[in-house]
């Protein structure tokens, strides 16, 4: 009964450092993406524009909420544009 108990502790620990399709499990389902690649890339140049604009406030002597908020509203407008330019 022991042993068993044994056997059982170090084939559970051995299967946490194996990869999932080594210990079975079924990894080959193709699931949709979150995103698609176009929507990715609008949101990371919306996030880039937002940054810059951020910093290029908080350097001209703006205080972090009002290079927040500016950052905020470029990223809006940004993904916008974007959204509009790219297709």
């Amino acid at each position: 009964m022991k042993d068993e108990m044994i056997s059982k502790s170090i084939s559970i620990r051995t299967e946490r450092f194996l990869a999932p399709a080594q210990i079975g499990v079924d990894v080959s389902d193709n699931r949709s993406t979150l995103l698609s690649q176009r929507a990715a890339v609008i949101f990371l140049l919306g996030a880039l524009t937002a940054v810059g604009a951020g910093v290029l406030t908080f350097v001209n002597g703006g205080t972090p909420a009002s290079a927040t908020l500016v950052g905020g509203a470029a990223f809006g407008a940004a993904v916008t544009f974007f959204h509009t330019v790219i297709d």
